[in-house]
């Protein structure tokens, strides 16, 4: 629903895609199949953390990232595509959330996958969860900031320097 456009509903890669929208498709399903196997891992006390707190700062992350992601969405509009591509008439935003991360739909959806492994109490799933995470966006960040590069060349490296790639303050 957030997808406005032609552009912006494609599943169409690009040379700039270097495969990491089937990365994001293959961690997503691989986070989703952690957090369903988390009460069995849970059921033979493996990695589960009998706290109930910890089951609710698991929601409110993941409620905080959902809001993100939407903020991201919003933001960019029929700019917000599927897979790395520029579209005729993009620039680069320069307002909230993007004046201070690169990245907040990417921040989004990490804060969901951490408050889902929270929500499921196993400190297990939660470590695999973030290390596979990361992994993706980094890569996906990596190739997204070369194509942004290539694309607005030094009014780009000039956005870098006053923002976040991720995590503010951290990456």
């Amino acid at each position: 629903m957030l997808r406005k456009g032609k552009n912006a509903l494609s599943l169409q890669t690009g040379a700039s895609d270097r495969g990491s929208s089937q990365i994001i498709w293959i961690s997503g399903l691989c986070s989703l199949l952690l957090v369903l196997l988390a009460p069995i891992l849970n059921a033979y006390q493996i990695g589960n953390w009998n706290n109930v707190y910890v089951g609710w700062i698991g929601l409110v992350l993941m409620l905080a990232g959902l809001s993100i992601r939407y903020w991201a969405a919003k933001t960019l509009g029929e700019f917000y595509t599927r897979t790395l591509q520029i579209v005729e008439g993009q620039q680069i935003f320069n307002q909230a959330p993007y004046s201070i991360i690169r990245h907040p739909g990417y921040l989004g959806t990490f804060l969901m996958e951490i408050g889902a492994s929270l929500a499921v109490r196993n400190w297990v799933v939660l470590l695999a969860i973030v290390v596979i995470g990361m992994l993706w966006r980094i890569y996906r960040i990596q190739a997204e900031e070369e194509m942004l590069e290539t694309a607005f060349k030094e009014q780009y490296k000039v956005y870098q320097e006053k923002t976040w790639k991720l995590i503010p303050f951290i990456y």
